[in-house]
């Protein structure tokens, strides 16, 4: 019987090339003999990058992960290698989510200044309404400037003066060994990070059961149980790319505890916390959302 092959499909930057090579390599130490292909594919999101069109634009989440969920709809690939926050709240029919591996640290980072440090009215690059309203909550005084492309990319723009500091997802820049780049990591007690920062998404097709094995192996239970409670609050909310939302679950003496904030159309931030049983993680995430609304 010849070898199992994987198509593996990832998007094509630096980041997305080294999170799925990572992917790749751990699923080729635990099952002996798999053959992966890796198979780069250009999204909607990675298209409009260099013309720095703001993400809010868009609307809703996705942008980034449409492209590889048509190729696993249409059989071009196996598995798609996704950064979790840029997954929408609700699968396409058909797909499922079957693995998530370790998670990597949840945080946002500033690089460039620490938040105190920065001048009054300093220029912030950041395109996340999130991060912008988190920020003002506690510095009213930022301005804040669309900064968009690749980790290597943003950072170019601020040694090139464009920006006093950019916030960025820790997680990106310690995958790509550029963790002494930071200045403050934020506490995500108060600035509270965005559903599913810092994992990855394992993605393939519902009915493909010889593939969901497979990734059974890469599974991190600890990462699956805390993103699904954030991601089960996205779902509640409806969280969009126009929608300043934030999730952050963790386990605390053998429970799950789930810190959220949303700022709802008065304008005004709100936060809730609670806990639950890891086996209702999601409904831990519907029942936070309902305390904000």
């Amino acid at each position: 019987m010849p070898n199992p092959k994987l198509i593996i499909g990832t998007r094509g930057s630096a980041l997305a090339l080294t999170q799925t090579n990572t992917i790749a390599d751990a699923l080729r130490r635990v099952h002996l003999g798999l053959e992966v292909e890796i198979r780069t594919i250009n999204t909607r999101g990675d298209a409009t990058q260099a013309a720095n069109v703001p993400l809010a634009s868009f609307g809703e989440k996705g942008i980034f992960a449409k492209e590889l969920e048509t190729a696993l709809l249409d059989g071009e690939i196996d598995l798609a290698v996704h950064s979790m926050k840029d997954l929408a709240h609700t699968m396409p029919p058909g797909l499922v989510l079957a693995a998530v591996p370790k998670r990597e640290d949840p945080r946002d980072a500033l690089i460039g200044s620490t938040l105190d440090s920065l001048r009054q009215g300093a220029l912030v690059g950041t395109g996340s309404v999130r991060r912008r309203a988190l920020f003002s909550s506690r510095r009213p005084d930022l301005r804040f400037l669309e900064i968009r492309g690749n980790i290597d990319t943003r950072l170019k723009k601020l040694e090139d003066g464009g920006y006093d500091a950019i916030c960025l997802a820790a997680a990106g820049l310690k995958r790509l060994g550029l963790a002494d780049r930071v200045t403050e990591y934020l506490d995500p007690e108060w600035f509270v990070p965005d559903p599913g920062q810092g994992a990855l998404a394992l993605q393939t097709r519902e009915s493909d059961v010889q593939v969901r094995g497979l990734l059974s192996a890469v599974n991190d239970m600890a990462s699956f149980v805390t993103t699904r409670a954030e991601r089960g609050f996205l779902r509640a909310v409806g969280g969009s790319c126009q929608t300043p939302v934030g999730a952050h679950a963790r386990h605390i003496d053998g429970g799950l505890m789930l810190r959220a904030m949303l700022v709802g159309d008065d304008g005004l931030m709100r936060r809730a916390e609670a806990g639950g049983a890891p086996g209702m993680a999601e409904e831990l995430g519907a029942r936070v959302a309902k305390m904000l609304r």
